[in-house]
This record gives structure tokens, C-alpha cells and sequence, in this order.
């Protein structure tokens, strides 16, 4: 069994218009996202063996408060330089290359491609899977022992939660 957790960036501000894309920063809200939701899941999943993030200021921000409460060490995290802005199939390129003693790994990422992967991947299809939302956190279970036949629709959704659903 392979699992991948798949989390877009929170909020993020747009407030210095000087700033590269690469560079801006989480906004207030998005820091109170990324806050709930990392405390949240902390005793809910088990942490992931390896994360994927984008080099960009607002994932790896994001990431930091995922990293408080799950200890995923400095080895165990990877940001590739393709995958700031990556597409679907770049994302799902580092997946089928990952060593198979890797369980679960984080991708932590921004639309569309984090989006466009859930879609190409999740089995279950449900309604509200066309856009994945700031701060959504998805959770993908694939019945595979290696990180090949990980493949278009062949993971099951288990759980898809957004900041808002914790006060609902």
C-alpha cells in the first residue's frame, strides 16, 4: 500500500506587487490555515516518510507548520525546482521514481498542477474533485507495493478536508 497526502499552500498575499511570484509570502488567513489544519491532522495520519514540496515561499511556509507537528526530518525533505508551478505529470514523475521503502509522502504544491494530479489520480471521482482549494488537504490510498504502478486512476480517496471544515 502506497499513500500520498496532497496539500495546496495557504492563503497568500498579493499585497507587494514588487515581489516575484516565487517570493510572496502567506497572508494573515493563511497562516491560521495552515495553523488548524496542521494541528488537526497531527493526531489524525501518521506522518509522512518524504516530502515533495515547491521551492516557493508560500509552500514551504505553508509546509512549516506541518513540520511543528509531524517530525519529518531535513533528509526527508525534497524540493525540486520543476515542481514550483509543475504540471500533473511532473508531480506524478517524482512519485513513480521514488524508492519503494517510502510509504507516504507529502506533495505540497499550487493549482493547477496539484489539482490536476488529484483528478488524473483519485479512482473515486467525486463531485467536488475540479478544484482543490487553499489549504485543502487530500489523502490518496493506491493498493500498490511499488511507486511505479502508481498510474492514472489508481488511487482511492480517503479523506479531503479544507480549514473551514474544522469550524463547520
Amino acid at each position: 500500500m502506497k499513500t500520498v497526502y496532497l496539500l495546496r499552500h495557504a492563503k497568500s498575499s498579493w499585497k507587494d506587487a514588487g515581489l516575484q511570484d516565487l517570493d510572496r509570502p502567506l497572508k494573515k488567513k493563511g497562516h491560521l490555515q495552515a495553523d488548524a489544519l496542521s494541528d488537526h491532522f497531527s493526531s489524525l495520519l501518521p506522518p509522512p516518510d518524504l516530502v515533495l514540496c515547491s521551492p516557493a515561499k508560500r509552500t514551504v511556509d505553508t509546509l512549516s507548520y506541518f513540520r511543528e507537528v509531524w517530525p519529518i526530518p531535513d533528509q526527508n525533505l525534497h524540493m525540486p525546482s520543476d515542481t514550483y508551478l509543475g504540471e500533473a505529470s511532473t508531480w506524478l514523475s517524482h512519485l513513480q521514481g521514488l524508492s519503494d521503502e517510502t510509504d507516504v509522502v507529502l506533495l505540497v504544491g499550487h493549482n493547477p498542477g496539484i489539482t490536476d494530479l488529484l483528478n488524473a489520480l483519485n479512482a473515486s471521482k467525486p463531485e467536488d474533485a475540479s478544484h482543490l482549494r487553499t489549504c485543502e488537504f487530500i489523502h490518496l490510498d493506491f493498493d500498490v507495493a511499488s511507486w511505479k504502478d502508481v498510474v492514472a486512476g489508481s488511487g482511492l480517496q480517503k479523506l479531503r478536508m479544507r480549514p473551514k471544515h474544522l469550524s463547520d
